[in-house]
């Protein structure tokens, strides 16, 4: 699977985890915390590529959540490095 998410559309904290549940198709009892997001995107089992457009803006929106959304990301990468890659554009 591969998806594709443009962060210069995201301006809330709510918005940033809508964009990851439904580009994702994360499990419906997703927490929409950064917790719950690592643990989603550590465990995913299928081969998967998350391609960010316009990083920066994340985390020129969003702030310290942003730069900790992206450090939550990069970390559950490198747990789960058979099946997530992410392409921050």
């Amino acid at each position: 699977m591969e998806v594709t998410i443009d962060c210069r559309q995201i301006s809330t904290r709510e918005a940033f985890h809508d964009a990851m549940a439904s580009s994702l198709r994360l499990p419906d009892f997703y927490g929409e915390n950064l917790d719950a997001l690592y643990d989603c995107l550590s465990t995913i089992g299928q081969k998967t590529t998350l391609n960010l457009i316009g990083v920066q803006a994340l985390i020129n929106n969003l702030g310290s959540y942003g730069r900790a959304a992206i450090n939550a990301m990069e970390r559950a990468e490198r747990e789960n490095c058979g099946y997530l890659t992410i392409n921050m554009l």
